[in-house]
């Protein structure tokens, strides 16, 4: 009988096909989400003081900065919920999709994992405020900006697995001893062991600052702590713990847990949290000077430098393995199709 492949119906759909129903709910619920965020950024790039509680503090360059790129992220954040919807995101190189949502997902996933749940603590368990008493922002712009975030890490997330399933569905099915060794191996396990150690250093203090500790934090951060912001500090701790043990079970082609995906999706939630998270609050330190004042006495910058360096080695780390896997896997497959045309076929006719 003569040798044929037959592609699932169900794949083959989803590469030529429409986005389905799921994909443009997902699609359109996560743009939604970012259109409030988009509207305030806009409003205050174009003088108002809609928010602010005090007019004055909305002035400085370094704020207009700051709104300007923040702006520009969420808007990127359009685009990548697109190109994860529709069949002309399947045609982008890579590292054009993958960069963005893993800072997406670095930066969101402390708020979707924390500030729901802080918020609900602190407020029927502190008689706190959620927010500090000299703050020069309005309340409601908290509940419409982090709602909003946390909207769009859900389906950015979503909208991400839904993709990546797609493009990559080897990812998803391969386990972690079958994960071809790629000429670097030797290479990811050292960086795999020296990520370990800023790793370490970040989220001791983090879990330090999240049980209540204040030690190393400017005054105004110490004096207007509440629960939100310490569970975040705990998430950002265990994600840096969780992301430098999943990198090491990686390197090692553990035995547990089975599915490569699992390891995979632990040390790319960590590792992206490390590195944009604290990057994002490294460029707020150095973005005030007044802030590394003698007398302030901060340690926030060391971690949050920490956090960069060992969120980015982790992540450099997981790239080079991932794209020796896929040129590795490309290579056999292409040895063991041609192996297979060069074999005589029998026919089903004499």
């Amino acid at each position: 009988m003569t040798l044929s492949v037959h592609r699932p119906a169900g794949r083959t759909l989803a590469a030529h096909g429409g986005p389905g129903r799921v994909r443009l709910a997902v699609c359109a619920a996560t743009i939604a989400a970012c259109v409030p965020y988009l509207t305030i950024k806009i409003a205050w790039l174009s003088g108002s003081t809609v928010g602010w509680s005090d007019a004055a503090a909305a002035e400085g360059s370094a704020l207009y900065v700051g709104n300007a790129i923040t702006l520009g992220m969420d808007a990127a954040a359009v685009l990548v919920a697109a190109a994860f919807t529709f069949r002309w995101g399947r045609r982008l190189p890579a590292w054009l999709v993958l960069a963005p949502i893993w800072v997406a997902v670095g930066l969101l996933a402390p708020i979707v994992l924390a500030v729901p749940l802080g918020t609900l603590l602190q407020t029927f368990f502190s008689s706190e405020p959620l927010m500090g008493d000299d703050n020069a922002l309005q309340g409601w712009v908290y509940g419409v900006v982090y709602s909003g975030f946390t909207v769009q890490g859900l389906g950015l997330l979503t909208a991400f697995v839904l993709y990546a399933r797609d493009r990559w569905p080897r990812t998803f099915e391969i386990r972690t001893r079958s994960v071809p060794e790629g000429p670097s191996h030797s290479l990811q396990v050292l960086l795999a062991r020296g990520a370990a150690v800023p790793a370490a250093v970040f989220a001791a203090v983090q879990l330090f600052w999240a049980f209540g500790g204040t030690a190393g934090l400017h005054g105004h951060e110490a004096a207007d702590r509440n629960l939100a912001q310490q569970l975040a500090d705990g998430v950002e701790g265990l994600l840096a713990v969780a992301a430098a043990a999943a990198l090491m079970l990686i390197v090692r082609r553990a035995g547990r847990p089975g599915r490569f995906v699992v390891p995979l999706a632990v040390a790319w939630a960590g590792s992206g949290t490390m590195f944009a998270a604290s990057l994002y609050g490294l460029l707020v330190v150095l973005g005030r000077p007044g802030f590394l004042a003698p007398d302030a006495a901060s340690a926030t910058g060391l971690v949050a430098l920490a956090g960069v360096l060992a969120g980015l080695v982790t992540g450099l780390t997981g790239a080079f393995l991932l794209a020796e896997g896929q040129s590795t896997l490309a290579g056999s497959q292409s040895a063991l199709a041609g192996s297979q045309s060069a074999r005589p076929t029998a026919s089903s006719t004499p």
